[in-house]
């Protein structure tokens, strides 16, 4: 019986392929492993081995199995017998090695046997009666060749030890695996961070605009001095700056050749031109024009052949040597800082669109809706963003990579707080990576325009605080009262009875009001709407701004001076982005668009509760219109920023009120017999007045003094009936940081 213990160590044993049965013992093995089989299935296999060849019938299996007496479902208990026996034997009922099914009648065992009088143990030992191992293997196996009687000991040696190193090495190969993807999860590879900052100028007035550029040695950025640019070195560990002899009055410096030995240069006269670009030798001596090129953000291919450059929304390819000019993009928005990556393959530059502020005003803080990084081929193809939209940091730009070109490293800005943020371009195959984008710095100061050094991972950024603050001054006497309307203005439009205040709060853009004292503060508006330029009406009841929304056009909107439901202006599919209130309180002058029938901005009377409005001649690209206390003129500035317009309602013509550097919006006095405006490249930044009878222009104010001390700009932002200006004194600080990152 199966699982009996005692057997006779005599007893013949049944060899079929590779199994081996005991009768007596009730044993069956494999290869010299026992496999379990129960009772009934057993007795079946003994009587098929004892009749090989022969139909044992299923009536002769009942008897065997369940004597007469014996009550059982007998077909279905035979089948279940017989299923567990070929599942021992690993036999398969359809295509039989071992038992086969005769149909009707019963069944029949198939594969020959081997009937072995000798135990296992004693075939093994070598044989007492002086036959050889070779004989007694022939011997037992008829059907074996005398040649694979002899290698058939080596063979299954062989077969041993190759099943034991494949054992192992599965085992090595499932421990490594396991340690690797152990290591992978619980180890990744550190995120950046900073380890030192350390300041290196001092000077506060650098003009952030112009950029850093560094050889490695010394950094290059530019200061502001009135309306003049200096170009200055200091070294990349801090000292005092100096002035560095440039070959133009107003030279920005863009970039450094790869070989250190040209620098790319742009000559201007207004912060907001496009440059002719020039090639100047590091060593000194006269610049060579580049070609025909013409734009900003000019960048050097790594192996220094080629120049990338941007002019408005394209982006352009030039040799070194100026030829072979061609555009290479064309971005949907404003294309800046273009930059290349380590192998020259990929160029990535930052897009902006939907600027948040009219550059007309002359003091556009250069922020923009949308600003992100868009990465494409060397050859202009594939244009794609990199950072996926709604994604953090919600504008990003100035990006430029490391010198290893592992990590790219950019500005990212929230409403107006700006820090370093970076990615990881690079794959690490044995720990898992996070490629970002994250932070690598968190305020208090804003810093923003990463440009790594030569080697290493030391970067150099802009620091920036800003506070302003709303002060009325007597252009005389230049006695100045402080309101109390904070320190985080933006624009700011006083009322005409003198008594409240209507500005724009950073960070959000959110409108508000209050006394000019302080007290009694009311938001208006909140974010994700921005509202800039706020206007009073001329009885002080309600208020027009201009406002944009993410992803819509700038329209302009009428409230309650105590707020409430806002009425947006411009007509159904025109954009509007400036207007004034007519002296009537009624009637508007609008700058506005139709992207489709009218795609140049124009000035128009509008009347807001009928939608009818009247186009002013002649007055494509005029911004900041401003009407006259009495209505029989208007002022304007036009696309450059250099002309203050004046318009006569009667006639219907157009004249010029005065030129400058870069104009702000006009002011008219209270009898209408002059217009003030701001030049924000004089280097008081000065009040000016152009009498409308003389056609005279005489400096009103100046803010010399102011600017040389705790200021770093003056914006002039309206009159009182007095004469007063009321003028923004922004109250700022930029420097130049090393920071010294750690990159993992």
């Amino acid at each position: 019986m199966p699982g009996t213990t005692t057997h006779s160590h005599h007893s013949p044993t049944h060899r079929f392929g590779l199994f081996e049965v005991n009768l007596a013992a009730g044993i069956l093995t494999r290869q010299g492993t026992r496999v379990r089989l129960q009772d009934q299935p057993f007795r079946i296999l003994s009587l098929l081995l004892k009749r090989p060849g022969e139909i044992v019938t299923r009536e002769e299996l009942r008897q065997l199995l369940w004597p007469d007496g014996t009550h059982v479902n007998f077909d279905g208990s035979l089948n279940a017998a017989l299923k567990k026996l070929r599942a021992a034997l690993q036999d398969d009922a359809d295509n039989p090695r071992f038992i086969e099914t005769v149909p009707k009648q019963g069944y029949r065992f198939l594969a020959p046997i081997h009937v072995v009088s000798e135990p296992a143990a004693a075939q093994r030992a070598s044989p007492a009666n002086g036959e050889s191992a070779i004989e007694v293997r022939l011997r037992l196996n008829p059907e074996m060749g005398e040649d694979a009687a002899w290698t058939q000991p080596w063979d299954q040696h062989r077969a041993e030890v190759t099943q034991k190193w494949f054992d192992v090495l599965l085992l090595t190969v499932a421990i490594l695996f396991g340690s690797w993807l152990l290591f992978y999860i619980v180890y990744p590879v550190p995120r950046p961070s900073v380890q030192r900052m350390k300041r290196i100028t001092y000077g506060g007035q650098i003009d952030e605009w112009g950029g850093i550029v560094s050889d490695g040695t010394r950094i290059f950025f530019l200061e502001r001095e009135g309306g003049h640019w200096s170009l200055m070195q200091t070294s990349v560990e801090g000292g005092n700056a100096e002035k560095m002899p440039a070959p133009f009055e107003n030279t920005r410096l863009f970039a450094i050749s790869p070989d250190h030995s040209q620098f790319l240069i742009g000559q201007f006269s207004r912060r907001d031109d496009e440059m002719t670009l020039w090639l100047w030798p590091v060593q000194g001596g006269e610049p060579r024009r580049l070609g025909e090129a013409e734009g900003s953000d000019p960048a050097w291919s790594p192996d220094g052949t080629e120049i990338v450059f941007v002019d408005g929304s394209k982006l352009f390819s030039v040799h070194r040597d100026g030829t072979m000019l061609h555009e290479l993009a064309h971005v949907s928005g404003r294309a800046r800082f273009p930059a290349w990556s380590a192998d020259g393959t990929i160029i990535r530059l930052t897009v902006e669109t939907g600027e948040s502020q009219d550059l007309f005003a002359g003091h556009s803080d250069g922020q923009f809706i949308g600003q992100s990084i868009w990465e494409m081929s060397a050859n202009g193809s594939g244009l794609h963003p990199v950072v996926m939209p709604n994604a953090q940091p919600p504008r990003q730009s100035a990006g430029n990579w490391t010198a290893d070109g592992k990590y790219f490293l950019f500005s990212g800005c929230e409403e107006y707080e700006c820090n370093l943020w970076g990615m990881r371009d690079t794959w690490n195959w044995y720990r898992r990576s996070q490629h970002g984008p994250f932070p690598l710095t968190s305020g208090p100061d804003s810093l923003h325009v990463a440009v790594p050094a030569q080697t290493g991972t030391r970067v150099f950024a802009f620091s920036f605080r800003s506070q302003r603050e709303l002060q009325k001054i007597e252009p005389q006497s230049q006695r100045s009262t402080t309101m109390g309307i904070g320190t985080y203005a933006e624009e700011a439009s006083v009322s005409p009875d003198g008594e409240t205040v209507a500005y724009v709060n950073r960070p959000d853009g959110s409108l508000w009001s209050s006394h000019t004292d302080g007290a009694s503060r009311l938001r208006l508006t909140s974010a994700p709407l921005r509202a800039a330029d706020p206007q009073w009406s001329p009885k002080g009841e309600q208020i027009l701004f201009m406002g944009s929304r993410p992803g819509q056009a700038e329209q302009i909107y009428l409230m309650s001076a105590d707020g409430g439901a806002l009425r947006p202006v411009a007509p159904k599919d025109w954009e509007a982005k400036s207007a004034d209130w007519l002296p009537d309180g009624y009637r508007l002058i609008v700058s506005m668009r139709n992207p489709r029938t009218h795609p140049e901005y124009g000035l128009f009377f509008l009347e807001p509760t009928t939608g009818t409005f009247k186009e002013l001649p002649d007055a494509l690209d005029f911004g900041l219109p401003r009407s006259s206390p009495n209505g029989k003129f208007v002022a304007a500035i036009d696309e450059t920023g250099r002309r203050l317009m004046r318009y006569d309602v009667r006639t219907e013509k157009w004249s010029e009120a005065a030129t400058g550097g870069l104009l702000s919006a006009p002011y008219w006095a209270g009898d209408s017999t002059g217009i003030y405006f701001q030049d924000g490249l004089n280097a008081e930044e000065a009040v000016f007045r152009s009498d409308l009878g003389s056609g005279r222009v005489e400096k009103v104010a100046g803010f010399g003094e102011i600017l040389k001390g705790s200021a770093s700009h003056c914006v002039f932002s309206g009159m009182d009936r007095d004469g007063g200006l009321y003028v923004i004194l922004e109250r700022g600080q930029t420097d130049i940081y090393a920071v010294d990152l750690d990159l993992p």
